[in-house]
């Protein structure tokens, strides 16, 4: 099989991983809510200056771009020209957020704390800008003001098998949302089940799919971060996307493309086999892997107020660097486990005239090491 993928939980040395796609019951369950939320440190004032030190490492150079994207959840580009980007910010061991025009937030530990830093891209200058309870490890489960993070922790049982307890940090306390039990680990396939944490545009709700820490649930679930309820559970899905009006989308197991909101439950939308849905900016897009076919996965696009749809050929992981650009990766024949894998070719598609191009990267600045374009946690 493929590649492997370890979880980010707060105790050392598990790494969780699936032995491909397995169908679990949809029906809700009640989320173990702590009673009684244990206050956890607060963020630090603005004004503090950065942590030095710290597992995280970002490199920028050049200065900010006039359109930028973050590209794997480490990588930031300046698309200005989508298809001859410039690289400005790398990183390793954290996630990128892109603030407002000229800024970013990644996290770092240090004295065995978790900071939230802002990075200036055109200065240069660094200051603190909040604290987390958990090491995200390079997944972007918190957002860039720390007012949000999902984690999890793990406690051993006789049997080889833990009881992992996934906590949300909301309204400055930890809350612990539900439980599940973990087993063993395993070996994924390129594509198994998507390991997940969305949280909604305007931090109202939450995603979280277990196999994000388990091999042993599929489930997906949806949170109220104002209540801490568990509202839905849509089952085994194999991605899902928020968009505008907390709209969520997700790739059923049984090949359909479904649909969730707070006031009208959950609805089909399309009648195909998606994976790692994703949307643009302005909410407008979704574009996903099409896998009719798994030796043919090709890349969709589809406008969620209905029209022209696009299709390219084989290829994998589309992420929007534009509201109306995607970029996504070439697949050809592989030797591993499946079919297809991705073959290092990065390809850019225009929705306003359907233009599809090969991203011409400068030397150095190409996204190795990640299934481009899209992070998978």
């Amino acid at each position: 099989m493929g590649w492997r993928r370890g979880v980010a939980l707060l105790f050392a040395g598990v790494i969780v991983m699936a032995c491909g796609p397995t169908v679990a019951p949809s029906a809700q369950t009640s989320p173990a809510v702590s009673p009684t939320p244990t206050p956890l440190s607060q963020p630090t004032p603005t004004s503090q200056p950065a942590p030095t030190g710290g597992s995280a490492s970002v490199t920028c150079s050049g200065g900010p771009g006039a359109a930028m994207a973050v590209v794997a959840g480490q990588f930031i580009y300046d698309v200005s020209d989508p298809v001859h980007p410039r690289l400005v910010c790398r990183t390793n061991n954290t996630y990128l957020h892109l603030l407002d025009g000229n800024a970013i937030a990644y996290t770092t530990v240090a004295a065995r704390k978790v900071f939230i830093v802002r990075r200036d891209l055109s200065t240069g200058a660094e200051s603190q800008i909040g604290q987390l309870p958990a090491d995200p490890h390079g997944a972007k489960s918190w957002t860039s003001d720390g007012s949000l993070e999902v984690y999890a922790t793990s406690l051993p049982r006789a049997n080889g098998r833990f009881l992992v307890q996934i906590h949300l940090w909301s309204d400055g306390a930890d809350h612990v949302l539900y439980s599940i039990d973990a087993g063993p680990g395993g070996v994924e396939s390129h594509w198994s089940q998507l390991p997940m944490v969305e949280i909604s545009p305007d931090h109202a709700y939450v995603a979280i799919s277990d196999s994000t820490f388990t091999i042993t649930s599929s489930n997906v679930r949806i949170f109220s971060v104002l209540d801490l309820r568990q509202k839905f559970v849509p089952g085994t899905a194999f991605g899902g996307t928020w968009i505008a009006n907390d709209r969520f989308v997700w790739a059923s197991a049984s090949g359909s493309v479904m649909q969730w909101t707070p006031t009208g439950g959950a609805k089909l939308l399309r009648s195909e086999r998606w994976f790692g849905p994703t949307s643009s900016s302005d909410g407008g897009w979704l574009a996903a892997t099409l896998l009719t076919d798994t030796s043919k996965p090709r890349v969709l696009m589809v406008p969620v107020g209905g029209g022209r749809t696009f299709q390219a050929g084989l290829g994998s992981g589309p992420a929007f660097v534009t509201p109306t650009v995607v970029w996504y990766a070439e697949e050809g024949p592989s030797t591993g486990y499946d079919p297809t894998s991705p073959n290092g070719i990065v390809h850019s598609l225009d929705l306003t005239n359907g233009s599809n191009q090969v991203v011409q990267f400068r030397v150095g600045e190409k996204p190795i090491g990640t299934l481009c374009c899209t992070t998978r946690i």
